[in-house]
C-alpha cells in the first residue's frame, strides 16, 4: 500500500508539472488545446492525490505499522474516529491532506471557470498548479508520508492523547479548508495581473472565492478555541500562542479583503492586490510557524528543516507580487476620489486600516520571540490584550456606526438622529453594569459599546425587512424574499451580530474570571465565588489502556444543590501521558469549570483547578450566529450584484437635488 501511495504522489507531481508547462505554452502561443490539456492534467492530479489519500487511510485503518507515519500516530487500541483523524494529526499526513484539498479546489475552480474569461481562468489555473507542484514536491522529497521501517513493530506509538477529542476531528479539516482555499482568490488576483485584463469583472469573482475560506478559517479557529477550553484543563480558550495567532492573522486580512471588495467598481485596485497577497502569504506563514520549530508552540509539529522551504516560498510570493504589480502599475485603478468622512466608503477604509493595524500588532508579537533573546526582553500576554483592546475596540464601535452611513454620505446631525436609539440602549446597559457592581470604567465602556452595536445592527436588520414589506404577499413571504434578494447584506448583519456576541463573551470571561486551586478532603466543602463544592467520592478504573481517575463533586449555590460534577484524569499507558477531562456546569451567565489536578493515596483529598468564567458561552453562541451569517452571505443574490447600492446612490442624488433639508435629516 505504501508503494501505491508513493507512486500515486509521484504521478501526481508529474501530471501537475505537465499542467504547468501545457498551460504556460498554451497561453503563450494561444493554443487552446494546450490549455485544455493543462486543465485536464489538474483533474488527473486530483484523482491521483485522492488515491494517495485513500492509500494512507487504508494503511491507518489496517494498522500497517511498517509505514513510519502509521506507527507514529496510531495504535491497535485507538478508536476508529481518531484513527481516521490521524490522517492530519502529523506533519506528513497534514501536508498530504493540504495537497489533496488544493487539488480539489483547483479542479473545482477549473470546472466552474469554463464559462468565464478564458485568459484569466487559464492564468489562474497555472498559478494554482504551481502552488500544487510546491506541496507535492515537499511530499516527495522532504516529508514522504509513505516512508517505511526496516521492521514491523507489534504496535504503534499511538496518537497524542490531547488530540483524542471530538473537536480535533473537525477543527483541523475546517481550518485547512480556509488556509488552502485562499489559494484560489490569490491565483485569480495574480492571473488578472498576468493577463492584463483590468476591465474584467474581477471583484464579484474573487468575492465568491474569498468568503468561503474566510468562513471556514473563522469557524475552524473557534473550534480550536473550544478544544483548548475543554481539553487542556487550564480554564482558558486563547493564550496568544504562535499557532493560534497564525490562524487569526490571515482571517483578519481576509476580512479586510471582503470589505475592500465592497468599494465601487468591478476592476482590480492596488489595495486588492496587497490585501490578497498578504492573506495568502500569511497562510503560508502559518504553515511555516507550525512546522519550522523556530517559534515555540504547544500546537506545533516536530522540529523540521521543512520550514526553510516555506521561507523560500514566501520570498518568491512577495518578489513575484511586487514585480507583477510594478509591471501593471499604469493599468491599475486609482483608489478613487476623496469621499465625505461620514460615508460608507470612508467607514470601509477605516475598517480596513484598523484590521491591518491589528494584524501588524499580532504579527509583531508572534515574531518577537525570534529576537527577544538578543534584546533580553520578553513580551507577555498583556501586550496582546492591551494592543487588541486598543485596536479592536474602535473597530467594534465602527461596526455599529457604519450600518447607518449610506454610500453618498450623511450629516453629523443625521447620524446622531439615527444613533439615538442605540446610544440610549448603551447608556442603559452601562447603568445596569454599574448597578451590578462593575467599577472599571473601561469595562463599562466596553459593554456599552457592544450594546450600541447590537441594537444598531438589529435595528437596521428589521428596518430593512420593514421597508421590503409587501402586504399583498404577506409579511413573512415578503421578508424571506428580501433576505434572498439581498443575501450578502443580511448575511453581513448576522456576521456582525456574531462578532459582537463573541466580543461580549471575551470581555466577560477575560475581565471577570475567578480562578482558584483547591485542596479538598473527602466529605468537606470549599467555596469559589457563589458556588460551594463538596467532595463526595473518588474512583480509579483502568479502561482499555487508560487509567481513569474520577472525583465526584456536588455543587451548591445558596445552599441548594445545582449540579453534580465528575472531573477526570486520564493516564494513557502507551504514551505515559496524563490528560485532564474537565467537567463544566454551563449557563448563559457563566461556566463553573472544574479540572482534577491531583490526589493523595486512596483519594482522601483531591487537588482541583476551579474556574468561574462569566459569559464564556456567548463566544460559542456568537460563533454559531457568525456561521449562519457567513453561509447566508454565500447564497447567490437574486438581484445582480451592486444594484442595491446603485439604487441607494440614485435616491441620494434625487434627495440632494430636491431639497438640502432632506439630506440634512439623515440617511434613512
Amino acid at each position: 500500500m505504501s508503494d501505491l501511495g508513493f507512486i500515486a504522489l509521484a504521478l501526481a507531481l508529474s501530471s501537475t508539472t505537465y499542467s504547468v508547462v501545457a498551460l504556460a505554452l498554451g497561453i503563450r502561443k494561444g493554443e487552446s488545446w494546450l490549455v485544455t490539456a493543462g486543465k485536464r492534467a489538474i483533474y488527473a492530479s486530483a484523482a491521483l492525490v485522492t488515491l494517495a489519500v485513500l492509500a494512507l487511510t487504508y494503511a491507518l485503518l489496517t494498522r500497517d505499522f511498517q509505514i513510519v507515519y502509521v506507527a507514529s500516530h496510531t495504535s491497535r487500541d485507538l478508536p476508529l474516529a481518531y484513527t481516521l483523524s490521524a490522517l492530519w494529526a502529523g506533519q506528513e499526513g497534514s501536508l498530504l491532506f493540504w495537497a489533496w484539498l488544493l487539488s480539489i479546489y483547483a479542479s473545482v475552480a477549473a470546472l466552474l471557470g469554463r464559462r468565464g474569461d478564458t485568459t484569466v481562468q487559464s492564468y489562474s489555473a497555472l498559478v494554482v498548479a504551481c502552488v500544487l507542484v510546491f506541496f507535492l514536491g515537499l511530499l516527495i522529497v522532504v516529508n514522504n508520508p509513505f516512508a517505511r521501517l526496516d521492521f514491523v513493530p507489534s504496535d504503534g506509538l499511538g496518537m497524542n492523547p490531547l488530540l483524542q477529542n471530538p473537536a480535533m476531528i473537525w477543527h483541523p479539516p475546517v481550518v485547512y479548508l480556509g488556509y488552502v482555499g485562499f489559494t484560489v482568490p490569490f491565483a485569480m488576483t495574480v492571473a488578472t495581473l498576468l493577463g492584463g485584463r483590468m476591465k474584467d469583472p474581477y471583484v464579484p469573482l474573487v468575492r465568491r472565492w474569498t468568503l468561503f475560506p474566510w468562513l471556514c478559517l473563522g469557524v475552524g479557529t473557534l473550534l480550536g478555541a473550544q478544544w483548548a477550553y475543554v481539553e487542556l484543563g487550564w480554564g482558558g480558550y486563547w493564550a496568544w500562542d504562535p499557532v493560534e495567532n497564525a490562524s487569526l492573522l490571515p482571517w483578519l486580512t481576509a476580512t479586510a479583503v471582503v470589505h475592500s471588495l465592497m468599494f465601487r467598481g468591478q476592476r482590480i485596485k492596488v489595495s486588492h492586490i496587497v490585501l490578497m497577497v498578504a492573506t495568502f502569504a500569511l497562510c503560508i506563514f502559518g504553515t511555516f510557524v507550525t512546522r519550522s520549530g523556530m517559534i515555540d508552540s504547544v500546537h506545533a509539529f516536530a522540529v523540521s528543516t521543512i520550514g526553510f522551504y516555506f521561507l523560500g516560498f514566501l520570498a518568491l510570493i512577495f518578489a513575484g507580487s511586487v514585480i507583477l504589480t510594478y509591471w501593471r502599475r499604469k493599468s491599475l485603478v486609482a483608489e478613487g476620489e476623496t469621499e465625505p468622512l461620514l460615508s460608507r466608503p470612508s467607514t470601509l477604509l477605516f475598517t480596513i486600516v484598523l484590521l491591518l493595524a491589528g494584524t501588524l500588532a499580532i504579527l509583531i508579537g508572534t515574531l518577537f520571540p525570534l529576537v527577544s533573546q538578543a534584546l533580553n526582553v520578553a513580551l507577555t500576554t498583556d501586550y496582546f490584550n492591551i494592543s487588541s483592546a486598543a485596536i479592536f475596540g474602535p473597530l467594534i464601535l465602527l461596526m455599529g456606526i457604519c450600518v447607518f452611513v449610506p454610500w453618498r454620505g450623511i450629516s453629523l446631525r443625521g447620524l446622531a438622529r439615527e444613533l439615538l436609539g442605540p446610544i440610549v440602549a448603551a447608556l442603559v446597559v452601562g447603568a445596569i453594569v454599574v448597578a451590578l457592581g462593575v467599577r472599571d470604567i473601561l469595562m463599562v465602556v466596553a459593554f456599552s459599546i457592544c450594546a450600541l452595536v447590537l441594537v444598531a445592527t438589529v435595528m437596521q436588520f428589521f428596518r430593512g425587512l420593514g421597508r421590503g414589506e409587501d402586504t399583498k404577499r404577506g409579511r413573512l413571504r415578503s421578508a424571506l424574499s428580501l433576505l434572498r434578494r439581498q443575501s450578502r447584506r443580511y448575511g453581513g448583519y448576522l456576521v456582525h451580530l456574531g462578532i459582537v456576541l463573541i466580543t461580549i463573551g471575551v470581555i466577560g470571561s477575560t475581565a471577570y474570571k475567578q480562578e482558584q486551586q483547591l485542596t479538598i478532603e473527602r466529605g468537606s466543602s470549599k467555596t469559589v465565588g457563589q458556588y460551594t463544592l463538596r467532595y463526595d467520592d473518588f474512583s480509579f478504573v483502568p479502561v482499555a489502556g487508560i487509567d481513569v481517575t474520577t472525583a465526584t463533586l456536588t455543587v451548591l449555590q445558596e445552599g441548594r444543590e445545582v449540579a453534580v460534577l465528575r472531573p477526570e484524569r486520564h493516564f494513557h499507558q502507551s504514551s505515559q501521558q496524563p490528560v485532564s477531562e474537565v467537567d463544566i456546569r454551563s449557563t448563559l451567565v457563566e461556566d463553573l469549570y472544574v479540572a482534577l489536578i491531583g490526589w493523595d493515596e486512596g483519594g482522601r483529598s483531591v487537588i482541583l483547578q476551579v474556574v468561574v468564567s462569566p459569559l464564556v458561552n456567548w463566544i460559542w453562541i456568537g460563533g454559531i450566529v457568525l456561521l449562519i451569517g457567513g453561509v447566508w452571505a454565500l447564497v447567490p443574490s437574486r438581484r445582480p450584484e451592486g444594484v442595491d447600492r446603485h439604487i441607494e446612490e440614485a435616491i441620494g442624488r434625487l434627495r440632494k437635488q430636491a431639497s438640502p433639508l432632506v439630506q440634512e435629516g439623515g440617511g434613512s
